[in-house]
């Protein structure tokens, strides 16, 4: 279902919106909220909370947020299961008085349905994806999946994820599709901007082929099949190729070790996490997404407005984004990935050819204005309901 188109409030009177992350660094959701700060209409006022462990910097979320000219808060905490940070939840809401609260994870989504009930208000989640990468985790996204059902609504970023979400019984009325977007125009000139920069750093040749992989190192980003079907590459196609996998979790160790690996060694770079995403992608020659779920990653987006090769497993919103302008595969298939590979290492292959389509793909179906717009529209729905 698609958001509720609404009119703006009457009388020019402001929304205002409480969104809350549990955030430790500047990934995509983070992106995304920060982009629809800064391109919020003039009746909208954000607020943009996030939980602050005591002894920790803050949250980098908030001084991004801040800088568009909104106003932030910062949610103490002793630790990760300081229920008395439902307390700053409720001063912050005293200070800002919203008319919505919009989550953003399984923890912001249980500290605002509880504030809702308290303070009678309409709160809504949007759903990024559920990564299931260990035991705690799986129970807290299956404690989250129950809590949905309880508030006003849901943003899905694919059909997909909004599909499976009604299989389980939310009701339709309640989950909407807006997916993610870019600014695909900005995102081809900081990947141009950062592409020797970051070649340089990670000590890459001219005459080197890199290979991206961008994203949490967790179980179900499927890097593990990557490496085994990048080992499988022929010397011919290996010979130049670099794997470059981006970004931190509980897996780089494992990674690591596979990674020096006698038939592997040398060839695989794990260069941790980046606060330059876009410059990672300039520094690429080719993209690939080999998880085994996702929602609609904006790494992917950013990969096609970048126009990059891009091989991608055919899982969540990823179809959508990706068919015709890059190759779809089935997740954990060794031999299909490693096929995929020589494609999209070819400098004569048609790969290159789809790729070239990958920007204006992104900024007629995935422009940031437009998920913006959709979004305030259903958070004035909401407000207005309210009332």
């Amino acid at each position: 279902m698609s958001a509720l188109r609404a009119a703006p409030r009457p009388g020019g009177a402001p929304l205002r919106v409480l969104h809350l992350r549990n955030s430790d660094r500047m990934s995509g959701p983070e992106r995304l909220l920060v982009e629809q700060c800064r391109r919020r209409a003039p009746d909208v006022v954000p607020v943009v909370a996030a939980f602050a462990t005591r002894g920790r910097p803050p949250p980098a979320l908030l001084a991004a947020a801040a800088a568009t000219g909104v106003a932030v808060e910062a949610l103490a905490q002793r630790h990760a299961y300081d229920r008395r940070v439902l307390r700053a939840l409720d001063e912050a809401i005293a200070r800002h008085a919203p008319q919505v609260l919009v989550g953003h994870d399984y923890k912001a989504n249980w500290a605002l349905a509880r504030a809702a009930r308290r303070h009678g208000l309409p709160a809504g989640a949007v759903l990024h994806g559920y990564t299931g990468e260990d035991l705690k985790v799986r129970l807290f996204e299956w404690l989250d999946r129950r809590r949905l059902a309880r508030l006003d609504a849901v943003v899905c970023v694919s059909e997909a994820q909004r599909a499976a979400l009604c299989a389980r019984g939310l009701a339709a009325a309640r989950v909407h599709l807006i997916p993610n977007a870019i600014d695909a125009d900005a995102v081809a000139r900081e990947a141009a901007a950062g592409r020797e920069p970051t070649r340089r750093a990670w000590g890459i040749g001219p005459e080197e082929r890199v290979v991206l992989a961008l994203g949490r190192l967790s179980p179900e980003k499927g890097l593990a099949g990557l490496l085994e079907a990048f080992a499988a590459l022929p010397a011919p196609a290996a010979a130049r190729a670099r794997l470059v996998l981006v970004g931190d979790g509980p897996l780089r160790a494992a990674l690591g070790r596979r990674a020096n690996a006698p038939d592997l060694a040398g060839r695989v770079r794990l260069a941790g996490w980046s606060a330059d995403p876009l410059g990672c992608l300039g520094a690429a020659d080719a993209f690939v997404l080999p998880s085994l779920r996702e929602g609609l990653p904006l790494a992917l987006l950013e990969a096609l407005a970048a126009g990059l090769p891009t091989a991608a497993s055919a899982v969540g919103g990823v179809p959508g984004a990706l068919e015709g302008a890059g190759l779809l595969l089935p997740p954990k298939d060794r031999a299909a990935w490693t096929a995929a590979l020589r494609r999209l290492l070819d400098p004569d292959a048609e790969i290159q050819a789809l790729a070239r389509t990958g920007p204006a793909r992104v900024r007629e179906r995935f422009g940031a204005e437009r998920q913006v717009r959709a979004l305030e529209a259903l958070y004035r729905s909401l407000a207005r309901e309210a009332t």
